[in-house]
């Protein structure tokens, strides 16, 4: 065989092992995304699910317990960045905290009342579907609620600085919560004029009428 062919079969040879290789370990990092999501889920079901009739007597406890869940999968600082926008450069340090924390408080309470109202035995993390191109991962959960009717989120996980999965966020039944809560805290902006304070006043007591 000429060296030009053995050269180009070598090539090839090489290209393919590689593009096997790099097709493999995206699968693999795909998954992985979605054990994280298996985690989260298993976790919601056996910490709080079926602990569901103590914890609703004792809403601290509800609230340490899904902090621990979501502790190491989302990062609420970058979380209200992204629900700020635009107007996270215009805030103080002090004022990102703020609406951080009150943001981190205020969804663990929220979020944390609505899981005591899920059915444990029917929570199911779907197979991975077609993705898109961005560097997000979709996860598609389906829980059915104890009164009825399904619930169907899709977390949307991102690779951290470690390569461990985060939560980046999350939509619930076709409503993009990110997305929402930006629009809303952008209302909120120019309701108050631009006051940031005045805002994340606004943004804290919104949120506080959602969880009662």
């Amino acid at each position: 065989m000429p060296k030009f062919l053995m050269k180009c079969l070598l090539l090839l040879t090489t290209f393919v092992s590689v593009t096997v290789f790099a097709n493999t370990q995206e699968t693999q990092d795909v998954e992985e995304a979605r054990n994280t999501v298996v985690r989260i889920v298993e976790a919601f079901r056996d910490d709080i699910v079926a602990d569901k009739q103590m914890l609703a007597e004792n809403p601290r406890l509800l609230e340490e317990r899904v902090n621990l869940i979501l502790d190491e999968v989302v990062d609420f600082d970058d979380f209200s960045k992204k629900v700020m926008g635009k107007y996270y450069r215009r805030a103080s340090e002090d004022q990102r905290n703020q609406f951080a924390i009150v943001t981190r408080d205020t969804l663990l309470k929220t979020y944390g009342a609505s899981l005591l109202e899920l059915d444990a035995d029917r929570i199911n993390v779907l197979p991975l579907g077609p993705q898109g191109r961005g560097r997000e991962t979709k996860v598609d959960v389906d829980f059915q609620m104890e009164a009825g009717g399904l619930l169907n989120i899709s977390f949307y996980m991102q690779q951290g600085e470690q390569d461990n999965w985060i939560l980046s966020n999350v939509v619930i039944n076709n409503i993009n919560f990110g997305l929402t809560f930006r629009k809303q805290f952008e209302v909120m902006m120019q309701q108050n004029r631009n006051d940031m304070n005045a805002a994340i006043s606004a943004w804290q007591q919104s949120l506080a009428n959602k969880s009662s």
